[in-house]
């Protein structure tokens, strides 16, 4: 490798490591919902207390639950089958496909229950359920608001970070409200209702922000969040539905580890910054210089000018005659497809009608053709003559 080339890359890792060294360290403020992950809107905090709330431990689903159910059916285990579940998911939209939820009523209607906090709740769960999710208009700026719990003291102030419309459950006779918020111009909007639904019950939360890292820790008043838990059955076996469903076994490769710690992350992206730019000018040291081949250049008209000027140079005129004549008759043999052995009246009439030209002027240049290919010329009249009736043919043609 060159000093030019060294020295460019050493520039190069110096400004990288002077930039990872005085990045400012910015908060990602993505609505991800994430049990595992720290960032303010994710649900690790929310996570890490299910112990204390509930007597099970909880189980996270990195497949759909239709899967899930799929592989309890086929399994040996009857008390697995038996058992009843409380579902919990908390997203900012609900990600569960038909076929699951279809899963999810089934084990609900025969005794299940679930948990539900979500931003967007799809139309077709919530014809499945007979409600209706409305939303109050988007607020830009952010404010504090206040959630309230049915027959209960428990409230939560928060200041409103996402900025979402506040969704609400249309108040209907077959559910109950365990929650509401009140407008600015005090009406009262359902966030928290229980649904029935069979021998189960669905538990259904619109304001998932509360439940993220940000707003649990930020909080004055850590009681609402228990109190909402506490409708919970303290006693089944609890399915986390991940959001990010990604495989354990798959998540435990060896740079998981690296990525997940900022400065080794960075470590190793300027390592591969350094190899890449390693094999970039190596490569280019050991690489053998391409030749620049010429194409081919056409030099038939250079030739034509040549042997035309080494005639016309020698007043060979009647040579310069007879060639243009033969060059004329190749012409038309290859443009028009004709004969040219037997000039006669025939060729005239068959050459007028190809070239779509008055058959008098034809007939007048092939009688010049004929009558110059049996003289012999002396003077460029002639020449000059015949090359301009050719060139007019040309130009009607």
């Amino acid at each position: 490798m060159s000093k030019k080339g060294v020295l460019i890359g050493v520039i190069v890792l110096i400004i990288s490591v002077l930039l990872f060294l005085n990045r400012s360290h910015v908060v990602d403020w993505t609505p991800t919902f994430i049990e595992t992950e720290t960032k303010p809107f994710d649900t690790k905090v929310f996570f890490d207390q299910i112990p204390k709330w509930f007597s099970t431990k909880p189980k996270q689903l990195y497949t759909t639950f239709y899967e899930y159910t799929e592989q309890i059916d086929t399994s040996n285990s009857t008390q697995n089958k038996l058992s009843k579940y409380l579902y919990m998911n908390i997203s900012d939209a609900y990600p569960i496909d038909k076929v699951s939820f279809e899963s999810l009523l089934l084990e609900v209607a025969n005794g299940s229950q679930a948990f539900i906090a979500t931003n967007q709740l799809p139309k077709f769960i919530q014809d499945s359920l007979g409600i209706k999710i409305d939303f109050e208009e988007a607020s830009f700026t952010q404010k504090d608001r206040t959630l309230y719990l049915e027959h209960k003291n428990d409230s939560l102030v928060y200041l409103q970070k996402l900025n979402v419309r506040n969704r609400y459950i249309k108040d209907t006779l077959h559910i109950k409200s365990l929650g509401f918020f009140n407008t600015n111009k005090c009406e009262h909007r359902i966030n928290f209702a229980g649904i029935p639904y069979k021998k189960g019950i669905f538990y259904l939360h619109t304001t998932p922000e509360v439940f993220t890292n940000y707003q649990m820790l930020a909080s004055k008043n850590s009681a609402y969040i228990s109190t909402v838990v506490s409708y919970l059955p303290k006693n089944m076996q609890l399915l986390f539905d991940k959001n990010q469903k990604i495989d354990p076994e798959l998540a435990k490769g060896p740079l998981r580890f690296i990525l997940s710690k900022p400065p080794l992350k960075w470590s190793w992206y300027l390592l591969l910054l350094g190899l890449a730019l390693f094999l970039l000018f190596n490569a280019k040291r050991r690489q053998r210089a391409i030749p620049i081949i010429e194409p081919l250049k056409n030099t038939t008209t250079e030739f034509v000018h040549t042997v035309s000027t080494l005639h016309y140079e020698a007043e060979d005129y009647n040579g310069i005659i007879q060639k243009t004549i033969r060059f004329f008759l190749e012409t038309i043999r290859t443009k028009y497809h004709l004969p040219t052995n037997n000039l006669d009246s025939n060729f005239v009439k068959k050459l007028a009608q190809k070239s779509n030209q008055p058959i008098e002027d034809v007939e007048r240049l092939i009688s010049m053709l004929i009558s110059m290919k049996a003289h012999t010329f002396s003077s460029k009249e002639p020449l000059i003559k015949l090359n301009k009736e050719i060139e007019g043919f040309y130009k009607k043609s």
